[in-house]
């Protein structure tokens, strides 16, 4: 499964770059991440891998971060891998004006088990998680 979602920042370009920089910043703005453990790799460098802890519905779930590729302020790809499958996020940051970015997320999916069902018939619902990620990661770099 493949999508696009992209919204707009009222922040400069280089702030936001920052932002994404910070790999502690992540639990201020990702709703649910409780918390993120450096696993391998240079922290915040290509290659680098994470085990990110989030507690959703007062389940515990865990997913393995890893920079496929960085070039900030401009765009970062990470890959996610659980039990659940994997997932691929490609940010891409287009400044607009002096105070305002275009940001959009590039989505890949390859679920596992019942969640390709999901995947399949409820694809609505992953872009509207996905939004609202970007949403709360504009709200915070507007702060």
């Amino acid at each position: 499964m493949k999508y696009s979602v992209s919204n707009t920042i009222n922040a400069p370009l280089q702030k936001v770059g920052e932002i994404l920089n910070d790999p502690k910043a992540s639990t201020a703005w990702m709703e649910g991440l409780k918390k993120v453990e450096h696993l391998s790799g240079t922290p915040g460098e290509v290659g680098a891998k994470s085990e990110m802890h989030f507690l959703h519905k007062n389940k515990e779930m865990k997913l393995t971060e890893t920079i496929l590729e960085k070039n900030l302020p401009n765009q970062i790809k990470f890959s996610y891998q659980s039990p659940m499958g994997y997932n691929e996020v490609e940010l891409r940051f287009e400044e607009i004006s002096e105070n305002t970015v275009q940001q959009t997320a590039n989505n890949y999916f390859d679920l596992k088990g019942i969640m390709k069902l999901m995947g399949f018939f409820f694809k609505g619902m992953f872009k509207k998680q996905s939004l609202k990620y970007l949403n709360d990661f504009k709200n915070y770099a507007e702060k």
